[in-house]
């Protein structure tokens, strides 16, 4: 089902229901998930650290990985399966 499926049939089902408890409940878990998508900015530290790897990358230097290859590293280093 895709989003915009889901949010109709969320509106739909609302239209429906005359609870204010249970409205106000279901609007604080909309508006808190709202909120949590908001803008994250970078600080002046975090893309100095961005500027660097991305001219090492243009410069052919450090070491890259696949995401196959990281998810191995990290599991080694971790001890996970």
């Amino acid at each position: 089902m895709t989003s915009l499926t889901l949010k109709n049939n969320i509106y739909k089902a609302l239209e429906n229901i005359d609870d204010p408890k249970f409205l106000k409940a279901v609007y604080e878990i909309v508006s808190s998930k709202a909120e949590s998508n908001d803008f994250y900015e970078l600080t002046e530290e975090q893309k100095g650290i961005l500027d660097e790897r991305d001219l090492e990358y243009k410069q052919g230097k450090g070491k890259y990985y696949s995401w196959e290859e990281a998810k191995k590293v990290i599991r080694n280093k971790k001890n996970v399966a």
